[in-house]
């Protein structure tokens, strides 16, 4: 995963900050990558509750910044039924704070 740790620490500050700490963190797309260059962060918040897209919004803004990168953020709240675009993405994030990846 090319998420450097202190990415890794913006991300889950904004995230607790800006939505809440029992958010579960994702990463998907080209940086789950370790072959590919560059590119943006695209991460899924998975929520027991759903996540209003103000709080997305502000967050987004605030990552871009700190990480200088683009953001792309997805939600899911785990009590409903997956879109087949929420389903595609559960299927391959993995968690920001995997140690193993």
């Amino acid at each position: 995963m090319r998420i450097t740790q202190t990415h890794r620490a913006i991300i889950l500050s904004g995230v607790e900050e800006y939505i809440d700490a029992d958010v579960d963190v994702r990463v998907f797309g080209s940086r789950l990558d370790d072959t590919k260059q560059g590119g943006g962060v695209d991460l899924l918040l998975i929520s027991q509750t759903n996540i209003p897209p103000q709080a997305c919004a502000e967050l987004n803004e605030v990552l871009e910044e700190y990480l200088k990168l683009p953001v792309n953020i997805e939600t899911y709240t785990s009590t409903d039924e997956p879109t087949p675009t929420q389903a595609r993405v559960l299927a391959e994030a993995c968690p920001i704070d995997d140690k193993n990846t």
